[in-house]
């Protein structure tokens, strides 16, 4: 379910720049980059590309639940492919261990941002990327809902520190001497049914 209290405006960009830069610090001997960095690879006709790499796309995205807040609720469904190279002994090993700490680090990671945790799907060899053929690459997916656009709700709302309730028809500016500030004593006070008015 989407977080429809997300304080800040979140734009797909802005959540895929995070995760990224995420994924630097965690693992600072890998190459993290966009899929459009092995387009460009690919279209240069450079065959060197540093590796292990952490290669993250946006695969889909579908509507979520309404929100009270007139943004679009979505999950959004990343793809994460952890590329190692083939040479070694080694190598399905070493990129089936990498694969299990990136999906780790991932789970339940907002990235510094404030949206719900990433939740992570799955992980397995990847077989459908022609642009990784020679390579041994693995492909860890995982969800993130966010609320996408600005909320109609006022920025700089200020949460009020005291709270006053009457009770009807002792209500309205009329009746503002009759409040009663909101203790724990008054809550246990007030009558099982009834119309209350708060200020």
């Amino acid at each position: 379910m989407a977080d429809t209290v997300q304080a800040e405006e979140i734009t797909i960009e802005v959540l895929q720049l995070a995760i990224e830069e995420a994924l630097r610090e965690a693992f600072p001997k890998a190459n993290v980059c966009g899929y459009d960095a092995l387009t460009q690879r690919k279209g240069s006709g450079r065959k060197h590309f540093n590796l292990p790499a952490l290669v993250l796309s946006l695969g889909s995205f579908e509507y979520d639940v309404p929100t009270t807040t007139e943004q679009l609720a979505v999950i959004l469904r990343w793809e994460l492919r952890v590329v190692c190279s083939k040479k070694g002994g080694k190598a399905e090993l070493e990129v089936r261990e990498l694969a299990a700490r990136v999906a780790s680090f991932i789970n339940g990671n907002r990235f510094g941002l404030k949206v719900k945790g990433a939740q992570f799907v799955s992980a397995g060899e990847d077989q459908f990327s022609p642009d990784l053929v020679a390579l041994e690459p693995w492909l860890v997916e995982f969800e993130q809902s966010v609320c996408l656009g600005t909320s109609c709700f006022i920025d700089d709302f200020i949460t009020p520190d005291e709270v006053y309730v009457s009770m009807e028809p002792d209500t309205g500016l009329d009746n503002i001497d009759k409040y009663e500030r909101v203790t724990e004593d008054v809550i246990n006070e007030l009558p099982a049914s009834g119309t209350a008015t708060a200020v």
